[in-house]
């Protein structure tokens, strides 16, 4: 009986042993709340603002708008609105004949609903309609021609400047032109605002049966381009990303001592980053040998010439004028197009613009002072109907934590 009783006293001892274990010491406790890791990002842009072919300068010849879906809406009664795609309209009502492109039809009726809404029938309701576009031609000189039909009354605007209005009813059974207005206190060099605000009349007990809605329009501006060959072959574009489909050449009868000039400018919007230009896809063809070619000692069909002779010279066109004065250069002159490294250069995140100034040459390139020369006799008659075809790709990669790059080991199309 007393060894049970010492082992319960045991038990008891043991049992206020682990109940002392749960007094709580002094203690404190600080929280950082929300750490989180963001990775960064590089965006690249890319220009190509100005370019010349034999000394003429590329302009933009001509640019068209139309009433399409890239139209977007962007206030109602001007009351700003989150912007919205324009739709086209369909079937049109019967009443609205006039026609703006004669037999293209490229110009389609538009409004911001197809059809019409019910509360903007019975009520006067106006819709703001806006539509961008780049003209990079030359503004002195400049006209524009468009026409324009409404239901019903519209206003029209051109960076923020009145050039039509028609306050009538019926602006939908035939089109009002204008024809050849000079527009240089207008236009702007690069991105320009198209506005149309289109009013729809209320009518009594209205519906979109009986009193739709709707804007219809084509304006094409045009420039004095001078020559006519180069301006069929030169594109520019304000900074953007690239689609693939843009070409900073695009030359289809190169001679022995052709030269041009390019202005290519990148930047990125966040952290700073090398740059490159790099060639890849490259594409050289033979194409034909003719008598020529063969006289001059052409006999293989694996490889065209023409690439032999293809030279350039690039420097930090400070100033982004296109003209080499002694700034620092990129590529000596007279180096291969094809070079596998075209150019390195450091860009400042949300910095500024890097200006690449570019001069190509059929031939052999050379400087005197600060004149870029092209010599085309050492090309002769063996690079005859000779094409060479390639991709320029701009690329980007980070500064930081990259000591060692070098554009020579980027590989545009890894394994």
């Amino acid at each position: 009986m007393k060894k049970i009783l010492l082992s319960i006293g045991t038990i008891a001892v043991v049992g206020a042993i682990v109940a002392g274990g749960t007094i709580a010491f002094y203690n404190d406790t600080e929280t950082s709340n929300g750490n989180i890791f963001v990775a960064g990002s590089i965006d690249l842009k890319v220009d190509h603002t100005a370019q010349t072919y034999n000394g003429v300068d590329c302009k933009t010849c001509s640019v068209t708008a139309l009433s399409d879906t890239s139209n977007t809406v962007i206030a109602k009664n001007g009351v700003p609105i989150t912007p919205t795609n324009a739709v086209i309209l369909t079937p049109t009502h019967p009443a609205w004949t006039a026609d703006v492109d004669g037999t293209v039809n490229d110009a389609r009726w538009i409004w911001i609903t197809n059809p019409v809404a019910q509360a903007d029938t019975t009520v006067d309701t106006t819709y703001t309609f806006q539509k961008t576009f780049t003209w990079m031609g030359p503004i002195s000189g400049a006209t524009i021609n468009f026409a324009v039909a409404t239901d019903n009354s519209y206003e029209v605007f051109l960076n923020g400047n009145p050039i039509a209005a028609d306050t009538s009813e019926n602006n939908f059974s035939s089109a009002d032109t204008v024809v050849t207005v000079n527009v240089s206190n207008n236009i702007i060099q690069g991105t320009n605002i198209l506005q149309f605000k289109v009013k729809n009349w209320a009518q009594s007990g209205g519906n979109p049966q009986s009193n739709p809605a709707g804007l219809l329009y084509k304006l094409t501006i045009n420039g004095n381009c001078g020559d006519a060959y180069f301006q069929n072959h030169c594109e520019l574009w304000q900074s953007q990303d690239l689609t693939g489909n843009e070409q900073f050449f695009n030359f289809d009868d190169v001679k022995p001592g052709d030269y041009g000039t390019n202005v290519i400018s990148l930047n990125v919007s966040s952290n700073d980053a090398y740059a490159c230009l790099l060639t890849s896809n490259v594409n050289n063809q033979e194409n034909l040998i003719i008598d020529p070619e063969a006289n001059a000692g052409d006999v293989t069909t694996l490889l065209g010439e023409l690439s032999q002779f293809l030279k350039v010279f690039a420097w930090n066109d400070t100033d982004n004028d296109g003209v080499y004065e002694g700034e620092a250069q990129l590529l000596p002159v007279n180096t291969p197009f094809l070079d596998t490294e075209l150019l390195q250069l450091s860009l400042t995140g949300g910095g500024p613009t890097k200006y690449v100034g570019l001069a190509w040459c059929a031939g052999t390139q050379s400087l005197s002072g600060n004149t870029v020369l092209c010599n085309g006799s050492s090309m002769g008659d063996i690079a005859q109907t000779d094409s060479l075809s390639a991709s320029l790709t701009a690329y980007a990669e980070q500064t930081r934590n990259n000591p060692n790059f070098d554009c020579e080991n980027v590989n545009l199309e890894p394994l």
